[in-house]
C-alpha cells in the first residue's frame, strides 16, 4: 500500500484541526441548550398546561373576641352610667338575692318582733359565699350560725341562690330550756329592678334535741335523757331598696313555724343592709 502523498497528509491535517476546533465549541454550544430547558422545566412542572388559573382564596373568619360574646350574667349588663342598671351589683341586693361578684362583702343588721339578725358574707369565685349569723328571738332563743352559700341564677332581674347552714340552737329559761344542732336549707329569690328588689325567702332548720327528765322518789333522784327530732318551717316576703350600691334598707314579714305544729304569730323586721365601700371590681 502506497504512502498518500505529502498534499493529502496536508489537507487531512487540516481537516482534523477544524474537526477538533468544532468539538472544542460543540459541547459549550450543546450545554447551552439544556440549561436552558432545565430552567424552564420546573415552571412548567409547577403549572401544568390543563391546569385551571388559580383563584384567591378567602381569608378564615376572624375570631370573635371574648368581649364580644353575649352577655350571660349580671356583671355583663351592669353599667355605672346607667340609673337602670349600675344598681343591679349594689351590696343591698346581694344580701337578698344572696352571693356576689368575687371579693365583694356585706353585712345586715335587723331588728322588729320577734327576731332580731346579724348577717355578714364575703363572695368568691364560681358563686360560693361563705357567711355567719347570729340570731336571736327577744334575747330568749339564740342561734349562732355558719355556712355557705351558692348563686344559682345571676341574671339582671332575677337571682336564685341557695344556703346551707349548721347552727347551735340554745333556749332559756331553764323552764323550757332546749340545746341542740341545728341543720337549715334556705332558698332565696329575689327581682331586682332599678332601685327596689322584691324578695322571698324560704328555709327547712332540723334541730337534734335531748330532753332530760328528773324524777324525785324514795331513793333520791333519777334522771333520764331521750333524743327527739324538732323541725321549723320559715318564709320571709320583703322589699330591699338601694340607697346606694353599698347601702340599703330593706323591710319583711317574717312567718317562722317554730315547734311545729304550733301555729305560728307571723312577725315583722327591718333591717340596714351595708357592704364593699372599698369599690369592688367594677362598682
Amino acid at each position: 500500500m502506497r504512502e498518500p502523498s505529502p498534499s493529502k497528509k496536508f489537507a487531512r491535517a487540516l481537516v482534523s484541526a477544524g474537526l477538533g476546533i468544532g468539538l472544542g465549541f460543540g459541547p459549550e454550544l450543546a450545554h447551552a441548550g439544556p440549561a436552558e430547558t432545565e430552567a424552564a422545566e420546573p415552571a412548567s412542572a409547577a403549572e401544568p398546561a390543563n391546569a385551571e388559573p388559580a383563584t384567591a382564596k378567602a381569608p378564615p373568619p376572624a375570631a370573635e373576641p371574648a368581649d364580644a360574646r353575649p352577655p350571660t350574667g349580671t356583671r355583663d349588663h351592669v353599667d355605672a352610667g346607667n340609673p337602670r342598671t349600675r344598681l343591679l351589683e349594689s351590696a343591698p341586693f346581694d344580701l337578698v338575692g344572696g352571693g356576689g361578684r368575687p371579693g365583694d362583702w356585706a353585712v345586715e343588721l335587723s331588728g322588729g318582733w320577734p327576731w332580731q339578725r346579724l348577717r355578714a358574707q364575703m363572695s368568691f369565685a364560681h358563686g360560693l359565699t361563705p357567711l355567719v349569723e347570729l340570731e336571736t328571738a327577744l334575747g330568749r332563743r339564740w342561734r349562732p350560725a355558719v355556712g355557705l352559700g351558692l348563686r344559682w341564677v345571676d341574671r339582671p332581674h332575677v337571682r336564685l341562690s341557695g344556703e346551707v347552714l349548721f347552727a347551735w340552737l340554745f333556749v332559756t329559761p331553764e323552764a323550757v330550756a332546749k340545746r341542740g344542732p341545728q341543720g337549715e336549707l334556705r332558698l332565696r329569690l329575689a327581682f331586682p329592678v332599678r332601685r327596689v328588689a322584691p324578695y322571698l325567702t324560704l328555709g327547712s332548720r332540723s334541730t337534734a334535741l335531748v330532753d332530760r327528765r328528773r324524777i324525785e322518789g324514795a331513793t333520791g333522784i333519777e334522771t333520764s335523757r331521750s333524743a327527739r327530732h324538732n323541725w321549723t318551717g320559715w318564709a320571709t316576703v320583703g322589699l330591699a331598696i338601694a340607697i346606694t350600691e353599698q347601702v340599703g334598707v330593706e323591710l319583711g314579714v317574717d312567718y317562722p313555724w317554730v315547734d311545729y305544729p304550733t301555729i305560728p304569730i307571723p312577725g315583722f323586721h327591718a333591717g340596714l343592709l351595708l357592704g364593699d365601700f372599698r369599690g369592688g371590681e367594677a362598682r
